[in-house]
Protein backbone atom coordinates (compact mmCIF):
# COMPACT_ATOMS: atom_id res chain seq x y z
CA UNK A 1 0.00 0.00 0.00
CA UNK A 2 1.42 3.42 -0.95
CA UNK A 3 2.15 5.66 1.86
CA UNK A 4 2.64 9.54 1.44
CA UNK A 5 5.36 11.07 3.51
CA UNK A 6 4.46 14.77 4.12
CA UNK A 7 7.30 17.33 3.97
CA UNK A 8 7.43 20.32 6.36
CA UNK A 9 7.89 23.95 5.36
CA UNK A 10 11.41 24.98 6.36
CA UNK A 11 13.22 28.08 7.57
CA UNK A 12 10.44 29.63 9.72
CA UNK A 13 11.12 33.23 10.80
CA UNK A 14 9.74 34.48 14.12
CA UNK A 15 9.65 38.19 13.27
CA UNK A 16 6.58 39.55 11.48
CA UNK A 17 8.22 42.92 10.83
CA UNK A 18 10.05 41.98 7.61
CA UNK A 19 8.51 42.87 4.28
CA UNK A 20 9.21 41.80 0.71
CA UNK A 21 10.88 44.17 -1.73
CA UNK A 22 9.04 45.92 -4.55
CA UNK A 23 9.57 44.36 -7.97
CA UNK A 24 10.85 47.70 -9.32
CA UNK A 25 13.58 47.77 -6.63
CA UNK A 26 14.52 44.15 -7.32
CA UNK A 27 15.03 44.89 -11.02
CA UNK A 28 17.04 48.01 -10.22
CA UNK A 29 19.25 46.46 -7.52
CA UNK A 30 19.43 43.00 -9.14
CA UNK A 31 18.67 41.47 -5.76
CA UNK A 32 15.87 41.40 -3.18
CA UNK A 33 13.60 39.34 -0.97
CA UNK A 34 10.07 37.91 -1.06
CA UNK A 35 8.11 36.99 2.08
CA UNK A 36 5.71 34.03 2.22
CA UNK A 37 3.21 33.95 5.09
CA UNK A 38 1.88 30.47 5.81
CA UNK A 39 -0.20 28.54 8.32
CA UNK A 40 0.28 24.76 8.61
CA UNK A 41 -2.62 22.43 7.97
CA UNK A 42 -1.65 20.42 11.02
CA UNK A 43 -0.54 21.21 14.59
CA UNK A 44 3.00 19.95 13.98
CA UNK A 45 4.06 20.48 10.40
CA UNK A 46 6.60 17.63 10.54
CA UNK A 47 3.67 15.29 11.20
CA UNK A 48 1.34 17.06 8.77
CA UNK A 49 -1.50 15.05 7.28
CA UNK A 50 -1.94 17.69 4.55
CA UNK A 51 0.09 17.25 1.37
CA UNK A 52 -0.72 20.76 0.14
CA UNK A 53 1.77 22.24 2.63
CA UNK A 54 4.62 20.51 0.78
CA UNK A 55 3.26 21.33 -2.71
CA UNK A 56 3.07 25.08 -1.97
CA UNK A 57 6.52 25.03 -0.36
CA UNK A 58 8.14 23.49 -3.45
CA UNK A 59 6.19 25.69 -5.90
CA UNK A 60 7.34 28.83 -4.05
CA UNK A 61 10.97 27.82 -4.43
CA UNK A 62 10.40 26.89 -8.09
CA UNK A 63 8.89 30.37 -8.63
CA UNK A 64 11.91 32.11 -7.06
CA UNK A 65 14.33 29.97 -9.08
CA UNK A 66 12.47 30.86 -12.29
CA UNK A 67 12.55 34.61 -11.51
CA UNK A 68 16.27 34.54 -10.67
CA UNK A 69 17.11 32.85 -13.95
CA UNK A 70 14.68 34.76 -16.18
CA UNK A 71 15.54 38.26 -14.87
CA UNK A 72 19.14 37.64 -13.76
CA UNK A 73 18.49 38.67 -10.15
CA UNK A 74 19.38 37.23 -6.75
CA UNK A 75 16.03 36.78 -5.03
CA UNK A 76 15.80 35.32 -1.52
CA UNK A 77 12.74 33.76 0.10
CA UNK A 78 11.64 34.18 3.73
CA UNK A 79 8.94 32.03 5.39
CA UNK A 80 6.90 33.52 8.25
CA UNK A 81 4.52 31.27 10.17
CA UNK A 82 1.24 32.80 11.38
CA UNK A 83 -1.15 31.82 14.17
CA UNK A 84 -4.19 31.21 11.96
CA UNK A 85 -5.43 30.83 8.40
CA UNK A 86 -7.24 34.19 8.61
CA UNK A 87 -4.03 35.92 9.72
CA UNK A 88 -2.32 34.85 6.48
CA UNK A 89 -4.95 36.65 4.42
CA UNK A 90 -4.99 39.71 6.73
CA UNK A 91 -1.20 40.15 6.62
CA UNK A 92 -1.07 39.82 2.82
CA UNK A 93 -4.09 42.08 2.37
CA UNK A 94 -2.40 44.91 4.35
CA UNK A 95 1.10 44.17 3.07
CA UNK A 96 2.96 45.58 0.10
CA UNK A 97 5.69 44.64 -2.35
CA UNK A 98 6.84 41.04 -2.57
CA UNK A 99 4.50 39.65 0.10
CA UNK A 100 2.71 36.37 -0.60
CA UNK A 101 0.45 33.92 1.21
CA UNK A 102 0.57 30.12 0.86
CA UNK A 103 -2.00 28.28 2.96
CA UNK A 104 -4.28 26.19 0.70
CA UNK A 105 -6.34 29.29 -0.12
CA UNK A 106 -9.45 28.82 -2.26
CA UNK A 107 -10.02 31.30 -5.08
CA UNK A 108 -13.43 32.92 -4.55
CA UNK A 109 -15.04 36.05 -6.11
CA UNK A 110 -15.34 37.70 -2.70
CA UNK A 111 -11.63 37.22 -1.88
CA UNK A 112 -10.63 38.44 -5.34
CA UNK A 113 -12.10 41.85 -4.45
CA UNK A 114 -9.29 42.52 -1.94
CA UNK A 115 -6.53 40.05 -2.89
CA UNK A 116 -4.57 39.12 -6.00
CA UNK A 117 -4.41 35.40 -6.78
CA UNK A 118 -1.90 33.44 -8.82
CA UNK A 119 -3.44 31.15 -11.44
CA UNK A 120 -4.62 27.94 -9.68
CA UNK A 121 -2.02 25.25 -9.06
CA UNK A 122 -4.43 22.53 -7.85
CA UNK A 123 -8.11 21.68 -8.24
CA UNK A 124 -10.25 22.88 -5.31
CA UNK A 125 -12.62 19.98 -4.70
CA UNK A 126 -13.96 18.96 -1.30
CA UNK A 127 -16.00 15.89 -0.39
CA UNK A 128 -18.17 15.16 2.61
CA UNK A 129 -16.70 12.44 4.85
CA UNK A 130 -17.92 10.86 8.06
CA UNK A 131 -16.90 8.34 10.68
CA UNK A 132 -17.34 4.78 9.39
CA UNK A 133 -20.13 4.25 11.95
CA UNK A 134 -22.31 6.84 10.20
CA UNK A 135 -24.50 5.09 7.57
CA UNK A 136 -24.07 5.95 3.89
CA UNK A 137 -27.02 8.11 2.81
CA UNK A 138 -28.56 6.78 -0.44
CA UNK A 139 -31.27 9.41 -0.96
CA UNK A 140 -31.77 13.09 -0.01
CA UNK A 141 -34.37 11.99 2.53
CA UNK A 142 -31.95 9.52 4.11
CA UNK A 143 -29.27 12.23 4.20
CA UNK A 144 -31.49 14.58 6.22
CA UNK A 145 -32.49 11.79 8.60
CA UNK A 146 -28.93 10.49 9.13
CA UNK A 147 -27.12 13.85 9.49
CA UNK A 148 -29.64 15.65 11.72
CA UNK A 149 -27.87 16.47 15.01
CA UNK A 150 -24.43 15.10 14.07
CA UNK A 151 -21.20 16.95 14.96
CA UNK A 152 -19.75 18.93 12.03
CA UNK A 153 -15.97 19.50 12.24
CA UNK A 154 -14.37 22.35 10.28
CA UNK A 155 -11.84 25.22 10.22
CA UNK A 156 -13.27 28.71 10.87
CA UNK A 157 -13.05 31.40 8.16
CA UNK A 158 -12.55 28.85 5.37
CA UNK A 159 -14.60 27.70 2.39
CA UNK A 160 -14.93 24.32 4.13
CA UNK A 161 -16.67 26.01 7.07
CA UNK A 162 -18.85 28.05 4.71
CA UNK A 163 -19.88 24.83 2.92
CA UNK A 164 -20.98 23.25 6.24
CA UNK A 165 -23.00 26.36 7.14
CA UNK A 166 -24.57 26.48 3.67
CA UNK A 167 -25.47 22.78 3.87
CA UNK A 168 -27.12 23.29 7.26
CA UNK A 169 -29.16 26.20 5.92
CA UNK A 170 -30.18 24.67 2.56
CA UNK A 171 -31.20 21.30 4.03
CA UNK A 172 -32.92 22.81 7.08
CA UNK A 173 -30.70 20.79 9.42
CA UNK A 174 -29.09 21.48 12.78
CA UNK A 175 -25.47 20.41 13.42
CA UNK A 176 -23.28 20.57 16.49
CA UNK A 177 -20.41 22.71 15.16
CA UNK A 178 -16.84 21.97 16.30
CA UNK A 179 -13.99 24.26 15.23
CA UNK A 180 -10.46 22.90 14.77
CA UNK A 181 -7.22 24.42 13.50
CA UNK A 182 -6.37 22.45 10.38
CA UNK A 183 -7.26 19.65 7.95
CA UNK A 184 -5.21 17.08 9.82
CA UNK A 185 -7.33 17.61 12.94
CA UNK A 186 -10.54 17.24 10.88
CA UNK A 187 -9.42 13.81 9.65
CA UNK A 188 -8.16 12.71 13.07
CA UNK A 189 -11.32 13.80 14.91
CA UNK A 190 -13.70 12.14 12.43
CA UNK A 191 -11.69 8.91 12.40
CA UNK A 192 -11.82 8.67 16.21
CA UNK A 193 -15.32 10.03 16.95
CA UNK A 194 -18.64 8.45 16.12
CA UNK A 195 -21.47 10.64 14.74
CA UNK A 196 -19.05 13.18 13.27
CA UNK A 197 -18.48 14.46 9.74
CA UNK A 198 -16.94 17.32 7.78
CA UNK A 199 -15.63 18.52 4.43
CA UNK A 200 -12.10 17.49 3.38
CA UNK A 201 -10.09 18.55 0.33
CA UNK A 202 -10.16 15.71 -2.21
CA UNK A 203 -6.34 15.22 -2.18
CA UNK A 204 -6.40 14.87 1.62
CA UNK A 205 -9.29 12.40 1.39
CA UNK A 206 -7.52 10.19 -1.15
CA UNK A 207 -4.42 10.17 1.06
CA UNK A 208 -6.44 9.66 4.26
CA UNK A 209 -8.30 6.55 3.04
CA UNK A 210 -4.93 5.07 2.14
CA UNK A 211 -3.88 5.35 5.81
CA UNK A 212 -7.16 5.17 7.72
CA UNK A 213 -10.01 2.72 7.27
CA UNK A 214 -12.19 4.46 9.85
CA UNK A 215 -13.50 7.24 7.58
CA UNK A 216 -15.86 6.99 4.60
CA UNK A 217 -17.11 9.33 1.88
CA UNK A 218 -20.75 10.40 1.65
CA UNK A 219 -22.00 10.66 -1.94
CA UNK A 220 -24.07 13.83 -1.54
CA UNK A 221 -23.14 17.53 -1.69
CA UNK A 222 -19.52 17.63 -2.92
CA UNK A 223 -18.19 21.14 -3.66
CA UNK A 224 -15.91 22.38 -6.39
CA UNK A 225 -14.47 25.90 -6.59
CA UNK A 226 -12.18 27.62 -9.07
CA UNK A 227 -9.00 26.20 -7.58
CA UNK A 228 -6.27 26.76 -4.98
CA UNK A 229 -3.87 29.66 -5.48
CA UNK A 230 -1.24 31.76 -3.70
CA UNK A 231 -2.16 35.35 -2.81
CA UNK A 232 -0.39 38.74 -2.95
CA UNK A 233 -1.55 42.34 -2.26
CA UNK A 234 -3.87 44.19 -4.64
CA UNK A 235 -1.45 47.11 -5.01
CA UNK A 236 1.63 44.88 -5.46
CA UNK A 237 3.81 45.52 -8.51
CA UNK A 238 4.67 41.80 -8.67
CA UNK A 239 1.81 40.95 -11.04
CA UNK A 240 4.10 40.89 -14.10
CA UNK A 241 6.67 38.31 -12.80
CA UNK A 242 3.88 36.27 -11.15
CA UNK A 243 1.96 35.96 -14.43
CA UNK A 244 5.23 35.40 -16.28
CA UNK A 245 5.89 32.25 -14.23
CA UNK A 246 2.40 30.90 -13.59
CA UNK A 247 1.41 31.20 -17.26
CA UNK A 248 4.64 29.58 -18.49
CA UNK A 249 5.27 26.04 -19.66
CA UNK A 250 7.91 25.79 -16.91
CA UNK A 251 5.16 26.21 -14.30
CA UNK A 252 3.21 23.33 -15.85
CA UNK A 253 6.29 21.11 -15.73
CA UNK A 254 7.12 22.12 -12.14
CA UNK A 255 3.51 21.70 -11.00
CA UNK A 256 3.12 18.21 -12.51
CA UNK A 257 6.42 17.02 -11.05
CA UNK A 258 5.71 18.42 -7.56
CA UNK A 259 2.12 17.14 -7.40
CA UNK A 260 3.20 13.65 -8.48
CA UNK A 261 5.95 13.79 -5.84
CA UNK A 262 3.42 14.31 -3.03
CA UNK A 263 0.34 12.55 -4.40
CA UNK A 264 1.72 9.82 -6.64
CA UNK A 265 0.75 9.36 -10.28
CA UNK A 266 -2.57 7.59 -9.65
CA UNK A 267 -4.01 10.17 -7.24
CA UNK A 268 -2.50 13.02 -9.28
CA UNK A 269 -4.27 11.69 -12.38
CA UNK A 270 -7.62 11.67 -10.58
CA UNK A 271 -7.18 15.29 -9.45
CA UNK A 272 -6.11 16.38 -12.93
CA UNK A 273 -9.14 14.71 -14.57
CA UNK A 274 -11.57 16.31 -12.14
CA UNK A 275 -9.93 19.75 -12.44
CA UNK A 276 -10.82 19.85 -16.16
CA UNK A 277 -14.57 19.44 -15.59
CA UNK A 278 -16.99 22.11 -14.51
CA UNK A 279 -18.45 19.98 -11.72
CA UNK A 280 -18.22 16.52 -10.17
CA UNK A 281 -20.36 14.53 -12.57
CA UNK A 282 -21.01 10.79 -13.01
CA UNK A 283 -17.66 10.08 -14.63
CA UNK A 284 -15.70 11.83 -11.87
CA UNK A 285 -17.79 9.99 -9.29
CA UNK A 286 -16.79 6.69 -10.93
CA UNK A 287 -13.10 7.71 -10.89
CA UNK A 288 -13.19 8.49 -7.14
CA UNK A 289 -15.16 5.33 -6.35
CA UNK A 290 -12.69 3.21 -8.33
CA UNK A 291 -9.85 4.67 -6.29
CA UNK A 292 -11.69 3.83 -3.07
CA UNK A 293 -12.26 0.27 -4.31
CA UNK A 294 -8.59 -0.04 -5.31
CA UNK A 295 -7.50 0.86 -1.79
CA UNK A 296 -10.05 -1.55 -0.29
CA UNK A 297 -8.73 -4.29 -2.60
CA UNK A 298 -5.13 -3.47 -1.66
CA UNK A 299 -6.03 -3.72 2.03
CA UNK A 300 -7.80 -7.05 1.45
CA UNK A 301 -4.86 -8.34 -0.60
CA UNK A 302 -2.40 -7.32 2.11
CA UNK A 303 -4.48 -9.17 4.70
CA UNK A 304 -4.58 -12.25 2.45
CA UNK A 305 -0.82 -12.14 1.94
CA UNK A 306 -0.29 -11.83 5.69
CA UNK A 307 -2.49 -14.88 6.20
CA UNK A 308 -0.54 -16.78 3.54
CA UNK A 309 2.71 -15.77 5.19
CA UNK A 310 1.45 -17.03 8.55
CA UNK A 311 0.45 -20.35 7.00
CA UNK A 312 3.82 -20.62 5.24
CA UNK A 313 5.61 -19.90 8.51
CA UNK A 314 3.53 -22.54 10.30
CA UNK A 315 4.35 -25.09 7.59
CA UNK A 316 8.05 -24.30 7.87
CA UNK A 317 7.88 -24.63 11.66
CA UNK A 318 6.18 -28.00 11.28
CA UNK A 319 8.84 -29.11 8.80
CA UNK A 320 11.67 -27.91 11.05
CA UNK A 321 10.07 -29.66 14.03
CA UNK A 322 9.82 -32.92 12.09
CA UNK A 323 13.44 -32.61 10.96
CA UNK A 324 14.55 -31.86 14.52
CA UNK A 325 12.66 -34.89 15.87
CA UNK A 326 14.19 -37.13 13.22
CA UNK A 327 17.67 -35.83 13.97
CA UNK A 328 17.14 -36.34 17.70
CA UNK A 329 15.94 -39.86 17.02
CA UNK A 330 19.05 -40.52 14.94
CA UNK A 331 21.28 -39.11 17.68
CA UNK A 332 19.49 -41.19 20.28
CA UNK A 333 19.73 -44.38 18.23
CA UNK A 334 23.39 -43.70 17.53
CA UNK A 335 24.15 -43.13 21.22
CA UNK A 336 22.30 -46.30 22.23
CA UNK A 337 24.26 -48.30 19.66
CA UNK A 338 27.61 -46.87 20.78
CA UNK A 339 26.87 -47.42 24.48
CA UNK A 340 25.82 -50.99 23.85
CA UNK A 341 28.95 -51.64 21.79
CA UNK A 342 31.23 -50.17 24.46
CA UNK A 343 29.75 -52.40 27.16
CA UNK A 344 30.20 -55.44 24.95
CA UNK A 345 33.84 -54.51 24.24
CA UNK A 346 34.62 -54.10 27.95
CA UNK A 347 33.02 -57.40 28.92
CA UNK A 348 34.17 -59.60 26.05
CA UNK A 349 37.59 -58.68 24.66
CA UNK A 350 37.64 -61.97 22.80
CA UNK A 351 34.76 -60.96 20.58
CA UNK A 352 36.20 -57.59 19.43
CA UNK A 353 36.46 -58.52 15.77
CA UNK A 354 32.96 -59.92 15.65
CA UNK A 355 31.56 -56.91 17.44
CA UNK A 356 33.45 -54.60 15.11
CA UNK A 357 31.74 -56.24 12.18
CA UNK A 358 28.39 -55.73 13.90
CA UNK A 359 29.21 -52.08 14.59
CA UNK A 360 30.22 -51.57 10.99
CA UNK A 361 26.90 -52.99 9.86
CA UNK A 362 25.05 -50.73 12.28
CA UNK A 363 27.12 -47.77 11.09
CA UNK A 364 26.11 -48.57 7.53
CA UNK A 365 22.49 -48.57 8.67
CA UNK A 366 23.01 -45.18 10.24
CA UNK A 367 24.53 -43.82 7.02
CA UNK A 368 21.65 -45.26 5.04
CA UNK A 369 19.19 -43.59 7.40
CA UNK A 370 20.99 -40.27 6.95
CA UNK A 371 20.90 -40.63 3.17
CA UNK A 372 17.20 -41.53 3.27
CA UNK A 373 16.53 -38.53 5.50
CA UNK A 374 18.40 -36.21 3.14
CA UNK A 375 16.49 -37.62 0.16
CA UNK A 376 13.11 -37.38 1.91
CA UNK A 377 13.79 -33.77 2.92
CA UNK A 378 14.89 -32.73 -0.55
CA UNK A 379 11.83 -34.19 -2.27
CA UNK A 380 9.30 -31.76 -0.71
CA UNK A 381 11.81 -28.94 -1.16
CA UNK A 382 12.05 -29.76 -4.85
CA UNK A 383 8.26 -29.70 -5.05
CA UNK A 384 8.19 -26.29 -3.35
CA UNK A 385 10.80 -24.91 -5.77
CA UNK A 386 8.94 -26.31 -8.76
CA UNK A 387 5.60 -24.86 -7.69
CA UNK A 388 7.14 -21.46 -6.89
CA UNK A 389 8.84 -21.48 -10.30
CA UNK A 390 5.49 -22.11 -11.99
CA UNK A 391 3.89 -19.32 -9.97
CA UNK A 392 6.80 -17.00 -10.79
CA UNK A 393 6.14 -17.41 -14.52
CA UNK A 394 2.47 -16.49 -14.11
CA UNK A 395 2.13 -13.04 -15.71
CA UNK A 396 -1.15 -12.33 -13.92
CA UNK A 397 0.56 -12.09 -10.52
CA UNK A 398 1.14 -8.69 -8.94
CA UNK A 399 4.63 -7.39 -8.15
CA UNK A 400 4.08 -8.23 -4.48
CA UNK A 401 3.03 -11.80 -5.35
CA UNK A 402 6.09 -12.21 -7.60
CA UNK A 403 8.24 -10.98 -4.72
CA UNK A 404 6.75 -13.53 -2.33
CA UNK A 405 7.17 -16.34 -4.92
CA UNK A 406 10.82 -15.40 -5.40
CA UNK A 407 11.32 -15.39 -1.62
CA UNK A 408 9.83 -18.91 -1.35
CA UNK A 409 12.22 -20.15 -4.06
CA UNK A 410 15.26 -18.57 -2.37
CA UNK A 411 14.29 -19.94 1.06
CA UNK A 412 13.85 -23.50 -0.27
CA UNK A 413 17.21 -23.30 -2.08
CA UNK A 414 18.84 -22.03 1.08
CA UNK A 415 17.36 -24.90 3.13
CA UNK A 416 18.52 -27.42 0.51
CA UNK A 417 22.07 -26.05 0.82
CA UNK A 418 21.81 -26.30 4.61
CA UNK A 419 20.75 -29.95 4.39
CA UNK A 420 23.74 -30.65 2.11
CA UNK A 421 26.09 -29.12 4.65
CA UNK A 422 24.63 -30.89 7.67
CA UNK A 423 23.89 -34.33 6.21
CA UNK A 424 26.96 -34.89 4.05
CA UNK A 425 27.90 -38.46 5.12
CA UNK A 426 31.59 -38.24 4.21
CA UNK A 427 32.00 -35.00 6.17
CA UNK A 428 30.27 -36.49 9.23
CA UNK A 429 32.39 -39.66 9.16
CA UNK A 430 35.68 -37.80 8.67
CA UNK A 431 34.93 -35.34 11.48
CA UNK A 432 35.34 -32.37 9.14
CA UNK A 433 32.82 -29.90 7.83
CA UNK A 434 32.10 -29.57 4.15
CA UNK A 435 33.72 -26.14 3.69
CA UNK A 436 34.20 -24.44 0.32
CA UNK A 437 36.84 -21.70 0.18
CA UNK A 438 35.84 -18.96 -2.29
CA UNK A 439 36.26 -15.21 -2.84
CA UNK A 440 33.19 -12.99 -2.47
CA UNK A 441 32.14 -9.41 -1.61
CA UNK A 442 31.07 -9.07 2.05
CA UNK A 443 29.28 -5.76 1.32
CA UNK A 444 26.96 -7.51 -1.16
CA UNK A 445 26.46 -10.35 1.32
CA UNK A 446 25.27 -8.12 4.21
CA UNK A 447 22.94 -6.24 1.81
CA UNK A 448 21.31 -9.54 0.79
CA UNK A 449 21.00 -10.66 4.43
CA UNK A 450 19.41 -7.31 5.35
CA UNK A 451 16.69 -7.85 2.69
CA UNK A 452 15.92 -11.32 4.13
CA UNK A 453 15.35 -9.86 7.63
CA UNK A 454 13.36 -6.73 6.75
CA UNK A 455 10.01 -8.37 7.56
CA UNK A 456 11.33 -9.64 10.92
CA UNK A 457 12.59 -6.13 11.78
CA UNK A 458 9.40 -4.45 10.53
CA UNK A 459 7.30 -6.40 13.06
CA UNK A 460 9.19 -4.62 15.87
CA UNK A 461 9.53 -1.25 14.07
CA UNK A 462 13.32 -1.73 13.97
CA UNK A 463 15.31 -0.03 11.20
CA UNK A 464 18.29 -1.83 9.63
CA UNK A 465 20.94 0.52 8.22
CA UNK A 466 23.98 -0.42 6.10
CA UNK A 467 26.91 1.99 5.85
CA UNK A 468 27.86 2.74 2.26
CA UNK A 469 31.20 1.54 0.95
CA UNK A 470 33.06 -0.20 -1.84
CA UNK A 471 33.65 -3.93 -2.34
CA UNK A 472 35.28 -5.87 0.53
CA UNK A 473 36.61 -9.15 -0.90
CA UNK A 474 37.36 -12.06 1.47
CA UNK A 475 38.34 -15.70 0.99
CA UNK A 476 36.00 -17.91 3.02
CA UNK A 477 32.96 -20.19 2.84
CA UNK A 478 30.07 -17.96 1.75
CA UNK A 479 27.43 -20.29 3.26
CA UNK A 480 29.03 -20.32 6.71
CA UNK A 481 29.69 -16.56 6.55
CA UNK A 482 25.99 -16.05 5.80
CA UNK A 483 25.10 -18.18 8.85
CA UNK A 484 27.43 -16.05 11.02
CA UNK A 485 25.95 -12.71 9.94
CA UNK A 486 22.35 -14.00 10.06
CA UNK A 487 22.87 -15.18 13.65
CA UNK A 488 24.28 -11.77 14.68
CA UNK A 489 21.56 -9.79 12.88
CA UNK A 490 18.77 -12.05 14.17
CA UNK A 491 20.07 -11.65 17.75
CA UNK A 492 20.30 -7.86 17.31
CA UNK A 493 16.63 -7.72 16.24
CA UNK A 494 15.52 -10.29 18.82
CA UNK A 495 17.05 -8.47 21.82
CA UNK A 496 16.33 -4.86 20.73
CA UNK A 497 13.33 -2.87 21.87
CA UNK A 498 10.78 -1.54 19.35
CA UNK A 499 11.81 1.55 17.41
CA UNK A 500 15.59 0.94 17.71
CA UNK A 501 18.22 0.89 14.92
CA UNK A 502 20.56 -1.95 13.95
CA UNK A 503 23.62 -0.93 11.90
CA UNK A 504 25.76 -3.11 9.61
CA UNK A 505 28.97 -2.32 7.73
CA UNK A 506 31.89 -3.96 5.92
CA UNK A 507 35.41 -2.59 5.38
CA UNK A 508 39.06 -3.62 4.93
CA UNK A 509 41.01 -4.07 8.19
CA UNK A 510 44.69 -4.84 7.45
CA UNK A 511 44.97 -8.36 6.03
CA UNK A 512 41.34 -9.06 6.90
CA UNK A 513 37.92 -8.02 5.68
CA UNK A 514 35.73 -6.93 8.59
CA UNK A 515 31.96 -7.19 9.12
CA UNK A 516 30.37 -5.11 11.89
CA UNK A 517 26.87 -5.63 13.42
CA UNK A 518 25.94 -2.89 15.94
CA UNK A 519 22.72 -2.92 17.98
CA UNK A 520 21.04 -0.71 20.59
CA UNK A 521 20.12 -3.64 22.81
CA UNK A 522 20.73 -4.23 26.54
CA UNK A 523 24.43 -5.09 26.20
CA UNK A 524 26.22 -7.81 28.23
CA UNK A 525 26.99 -7.93 31.92
CA UNK A 526 30.32 -9.18 33.27
CA UNK A 527 28.68 -12.52 34.10
CA UNK A 528 27.28 -12.77 30.56
CA UNK A 529 30.73 -12.25 29.01
CA UNK A 530 32.15 -15.28 30.86
CA UNK A 531 29.79 -17.66 29.03
CA UNK A 532 29.17 -15.64 25.84
CA UNK A 533 30.38 -18.16 23.24
CA UNK A 534 29.48 -21.38 25.03
CA UNK A 535 26.72 -23.70 23.83
CA UNK A 536 23.22 -23.66 25.32
CA UNK A 537 23.88 -20.64 27.51
CA UNK A 538 21.02 -18.33 28.49
CA UNK A 539 22.24 -14.81 29.28
CA UNK A 540 20.64 -12.10 31.41
CA UNK A 541 19.04 -10.31 28.42
CA UNK A 542 15.68 -11.65 27.22
CA UNK A 543 14.06 -11.37 23.76
CA UNK A 544 11.86 -8.25 23.68
CA UNK A 545 9.10 -9.58 21.39
CA UNK A 546 8.35 -12.98 22.93
CA UNK A 547 10.87 -14.78 20.66
CA UNK A 548 12.62 -17.98 21.71
CA UNK A 549 16.36 -18.57 22.10
CA UNK A 550 18.17 -21.89 22.53
CA UNK A 551 21.60 -20.36 23.23
CA UNK A 552 23.47 -21.69 20.17
CA UNK A 553 23.77 -18.57 17.98
CA UNK A 554 27.02 -17.07 19.35
CA UNK A 555 28.59 -20.53 19.72
CA UNK A 556 27.94 -21.10 16.00
CA UNK A 557 29.39 -17.65 15.18
CA UNK A 558 32.67 -18.40 16.97
CA UNK A 559 32.98 -21.97 15.61
CA UNK A 560 32.37 -21.03 11.97
CA UNK A 561 34.60 -17.92 12.13
CA UNK A 562 37.59 -19.80 13.56
CA UNK A 563 37.00 -22.73 11.17
CA UNK A 564 37.60 -20.23 8.30
CA UNK A 565 40.80 -18.87 9.95
CA UNK A 566 38.96 -15.76 11.09
CA UNK A 567 38.58 -13.85 14.34
CA UNK A 568 35.53 -12.73 16.31
CA UNK A 569 35.51 -9.87 18.82
CA UNK A 570 32.99 -7.56 20.41
CA UNK A 571 32.51 -4.31 22.30
CA UNK A 572 29.66 -3.95 24.76
CA UNK A 573 28.28 -1.53 27.33
CA UNK A 574 25.48 -2.52 29.68
CA UNK A 575 22.25 -0.78 28.72
CA UNK A 576 23.65 0.79 25.52
CA UNK A 577 24.20 -2.06 23.06
CA UNK A 578 26.83 -4.37 21.57
CA UNK A 579 29.08 -4.25 18.52
CA UNK A 580 30.23 -7.60 17.04
CA UNK A 581 33.26 -7.65 14.69
CA UNK A 582 33.99 -10.59 12.36
CA UNK A 583 37.41 -10.63 10.62
CA UNK A 584 37.99 -13.03 7.67
CA UNK A 585 41.11 -13.38 5.49
CA UNK A 586 41.14 -11.12 2.44
CA UNK A 587 40.57 -12.50 -1.06
CA UNK A 588 41.18 -11.07 -4.52
CA UNK A 589 38.56 -9.37 -6.69
CA UNK A 590 39.71 -11.37 -9.71
CA UNK A 591 38.33 -14.59 -8.24
CA UNK A 592 35.22 -13.09 -6.64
Amino acid sequence: MRRFFLFPLLFLIVSYLHAGDNWKDVITNKRGKVVFYWYPNNVTISDSKDIIDGIEHDLAFAFVEFINERYDVALEIEWIKTDSFQEVMDLVRTGSGGVFGASSISITPERQTYLNFTPPYLADVAVLVSNSRVPIARTPEEFKRVFQGLTAVSIPNTTLYEAISDLESRQDLKFNMLQVQNSGQIIEYIANTENSFGYIDLPNFLVAIDDNSNIRRQFFHPIKLKGLGMIFPKDSDWEEPVNDYFNSSQFQLDKNEIIIKYLGEDVSGIIDRISKSAEIGPFEEIVISNREKELQYEELLAATLRDQERRRTNNILILVTVVAVLILMLVYVSNVIKSRANRVLLDQQSTIEKRNEQLQALNDEKNDLIKILAHDLRSPLATIRGMSSVLGNNKTLTDEEHKITKHITQSSEKMDAMITKILDVDAIESGKRNMKQEAFDMHNLISSIKDDHLEEAKKKDIEIKIASGGPVIVSADQFYTTQIVENLLSNAIKFSEKGKVVKMAAWDEGSYGRICVLDQGPGFSKEDEKKLFKKYQHLSAKPTGGETSVGLGLSIVKTYTEMMNGKVSYKTKKGEGTEFLIDLPKGTAATA
